[in-house]
């Protein structure tokens, strides 16, 4: 019997959505039958996937009576032909006992032309009031327009330039970097290198009750009165919520950051702390980590890549190895790389809710690229899935882009969590510089590489054959990574064993 069975029944409501559209029925070994619509459908397959014994997936693929490849898409060519009957010119969905968010309306694209489409297909200009699509449907053959929040209103491009030109032009405004808004110049604040309008930096800066210096609520800032740093030998390990004002090494338009565990073994975790401290400088800084047993992390500061290779001083982790501590041949030690999720915006569109939606799509693909090559991506990062680094959510990583939601918390492979970083979780510690480059590289490339990549059934752009052709044409860039790719596939060693490369 075959694994998957599924049909089309026609124009309902989704069980699991509630969404009009046509609908098709599923079932798993002829159980556990629901009436979804096709996106849920897919999410509901992706998520039984994920639950299949542990077996060869090839051998599974033939026995499927369905392919996510052929399965009929929400557009207009093919539905039509299933049933006829109005479609949305935006999402391609039908109506179903009208409602007011799902009857139709007239809406203008971008291009001007007028179009039939559901009420909440579409957006309405707060200062002209015209209706235009939105762009909330990527299968949408129609360009939308994007409204931007400006002047206390959300304005279609026409009004967007009328009200700049009202106010001094282009030139007199910036982006503030939390609410993403544009604003006049007179409203401007800086802050660590950032931009402000003055109602987010009156909401999130003040100064430290004990120190005065400015701090960004929330970051949990330590100062030198604090009680936990009484004790001079163990100053230079902070508690492990420390947040220090970031200091920014290079120029670019983003930055990254690790986070390396050590254990010690015999040793003074302190003096091992204090020698890293006084090496790499204002370059990182020491904090506690509960997963050690006794050890402490080592975190930077963000660095551009170029930094990192060029201008970061790699021998203290030679070093450390000759003192005694250790990181690859532990239980307990990993690398954490942060990326700074600007790394993800595109920096010539200035509609807010285009670049939410652009900033979104490269994640998800970013995301993919790892999720998707689990067992490639292990091999490189030297251990298996695990704890601290589970891909189980591999099946919901829409939700995790979306709604940052997790289903192991920040345990993930790529935790979501932090609100100006994406975090990858997935290496095995080492104090071999290579290794911790590699990671650093793996993470810039894997960015770099999905940045306006368009990803299709047919071109399998996202598999690991076409990732690996991108290094090999890049080496010059990314020369640890390529090292370590070359030596993870090139031997038997398995990835979670012990070896002597820490």
């Amino acid at each position: 019997m075959n694994l998957y069975q599924f049909g089309y029944i026609g124009i309902g409501m989704c069980s699991r959505c509630s969404s009009p559209a046509h609908t098709w029925v599923h079932s798993y070994y002829g159980e556990n039958q629901s009436v979804t619509c096709e996106q849920c459908l897919r999410r509901l397959i992706s998520q039984d996937l994920r639950y299949m014994p542990d077996v060869d997936r090839e051998t599974i693929g033939v026995g499927l009576s369905y392919s996510l490849d052929n399965l009929p898409s929400s557009n207009p060519d093919i539905l039509a032909s299933l049933e006829s009957v109005p479609l949305c010119e935006n999402c391609h969905q039908p109506e179903f006992r009208p409602r007011e968010d799902t009857s139709f309306v007239p809406a203008l694209t971008n291009g001007g032309d007028t179009v039939e489409v559901h009420h909440r297909c579409s957006v309405v200009c707060g200062c002209c009031d015209v209706r235009y699509i939105s762009g909330t449907w990527l299968n949408s053959e129609h360009s939308p327009v994007w409204l931007e929040p400006i002047g206390g209103s959300e304005r279609c491009p026409s009004c967007v330039q009328i009200y700049l030109d009202e106010n001094g032009g282009e030139d007199n405004f910036f982006t503030c970097d939390n609410c993403d808004e544009r604003h006049t110049m007179n409203s401007l604040f800086r802050f660590n290198g950032g931009s402000y309008c003055e109602s987010c930096y009156d909401d999130n800066v003040g100064r430290c009750d004990e120190c005065d210096m400015l701090i960004w609520y929330g970051n949990n800032h330590d100062c030198e009165y604090d009680d936990d740093e009484s004790d001079d030998s163990d100053s230079v390990i902070h508690n492990h919520s420390y947040r220090p004002s970031y200091e920014f090494f290079g120029s670019g338009n983003y930055h990254l950051g690790f986070e390396l565990e050590v254990e010690s073994r015999n040793q003074s975790r302190h003096d091992g702390a204090q020698f890293v401290q006084d090496v790499l400088g204002g370059h990182a800084y020491i904090k506690e980590d509960g997963s050690l047993s006794d050890g402490f992390e080592i975190v930077t500061h963000p660095h551009t890549l170029n930094e990192y290779q060029s201008n970061f001083d790699w021998g203290v982790l030679e070093s450390l190895k000759r003192k005694g501590y250790r990181s690859w041949n532990t239980d307990t030690c990993g690398i954490h790389i942060h990326v700074s999720r600007s790394a993800f915006d595109s920096q010539d569109v200035n509609s807010r809710s285009r670049r939410i939606i652009l900033r979104q799509a490269h994640e998800l693909r970013f995301m993919k690229l790892i999720y998707d090559n689990q067992r490639q991506v292990e091999r490189i990062a030297g251990r298996t899935n695990c704890h601290y680094a589970s891909f189980q959510d591999k099946g919901a990583l829409v939700r995790k882009v979306k709604d940052g939601y997790q289903d192991n918390g920040r345990y993930s492979a790529v935790n979501t969590e932090n609100s100006s970083t994406l975090e990858v979780r997935v290496f095995k510690g080492s104090l071999r510089k290579e290794r911790v480059l590699s990671a650093i590289e793996f993470v810039t490339a894997s960015v770099e590489y999905t940045r306006g990549l368009s990803v299709t059934g047919k071109n399998r752009a996202l598999t690991w054959l076409h990732f690996t052709a991108y290094i090999s044409a890049n080496i010059e860039t990314y020369p640890n990574l390529a090292l370590i790719m070359a030596e993870s596939f090139n031997t038997d060693t398995p990835i979670d064993g012990i070896t002597n490369d820490n």
